[in-house]
């Protein structure tokens, strides 16, 4: 077991950190700049350590809910405007999105009647290809960073 000494002053155990942190810093530099970084005061207490842990929570926390808050507020879905000139409205869901574009299409093209009509629809058909291509095709949701990950970069 070793002593990390903060501000040359303030000495907290390697097990106290790890149980409060989940984790021990490679040195006490890198203890004392996570209290630096994350605006806490150390006095010596173990108080420290758990007002620590709970500012380094509510940081993770608040970047959590940006990732998501972006997810939900991303600029509109590649085939919204090919979607709405049919009249359904994409949902964002590649899948679901294009099983009733192509729903939808596939029934107004069998009802057109005029050529006209039919190069239209042809048209979107071939507009599809580009606005669903794979390129457009979410790849599954980037892993986010979990609390221990986002930690470790404080405790280095």
């Amino acid at each position: 077991m070793s002593n990390f000494t903060v501000n040359g002053v303030y000495s907290y155990t390697s097990a106290n950190i790890y149980s409060y942190l989940g984790r021990v810093p490679v040195n006490s530099r890198a203890l004392e700049r996570a209290f630096d970084d994350f605006d806490v005061t150390p006095t010596g207490s173990l108080d420290d350590l758990k007002k620590l842990n709970a500012a380094m929570y509510e940081e993770y926390s608040k970047q959590v809910q940006e990732q998501i808050d972006n997810q939900n507020n991303q600029q509109e879905v590649p085939w919204a405007r090919l979607c709405a000139q049919i009249g359904i409205q994409a949902t964002g869901d590649y899948d679901k999105d294009y099983a009733a574009f192509k729903n939808a299409i596939d029934l107004l093209s069998q009802s057109a009647i005029d050529g006209q009509a039919m190069t239209y629809f042809a048209g979107l058909k071939t507009e599809a290809q580009s606005a669903f291509g794979l390129s457009n095709k979410p790849s599954g949701q980037e892993s986010q960073m979990t609390y221990s990950d986002f930690q470790a970069q404080f405790m280095r």
